[in-house]
């Protein structure tokens, strides 16, 4: 009797492991997949380095002007569009206006 309490305490167990680790393989997999968002254009390096340069001369630090949408460059930009928009935009507004308007059209 005590036996068969305790494979049946072992099967339970098995189970629940077994189903633990398939939803975490099936959620680890879900995370490789691209960040993108559905019906963006992905941005060329001349677009992010444009978008660098100008976000630089806006006074944020977009880290090294390289082409490559890094973390700091994201960053920056997300600090650039938590303000309000300026009364009479520079050039650099006019660039990091556009290149957010690009990214939002589809192919």
């Amino acid at each position: 009797m005590r036996r068969i309490r305790f494979a049946r305490a072992g099967i339970v167990m098995l189970t629940s492991i077994a189903a633990g680790v398939l939803l975490i393989g099936m959620a680890s997999a879900q995370g490789t997949k691209s960040s993108r968002i559905p019906g963006t254009i992905a941005a060329t390096p001349e677009h992010v380095r444009e978008l660098q340069e100008a976000l630089a001369k806006s006074g944020y630090d977009p880290g090294p002007i390289d082409g490559i949408m890094g973390p700091r460059t994201k960053a920056a930009l997300r600090k650039y569009m938590s303000v309000p928009p300026p009364a009479v935009p520079t050039q650099a507004d006019e660039v990091i206006r556009r290149f957010r308007t690009e990214r939002r059209e589809s192919p």
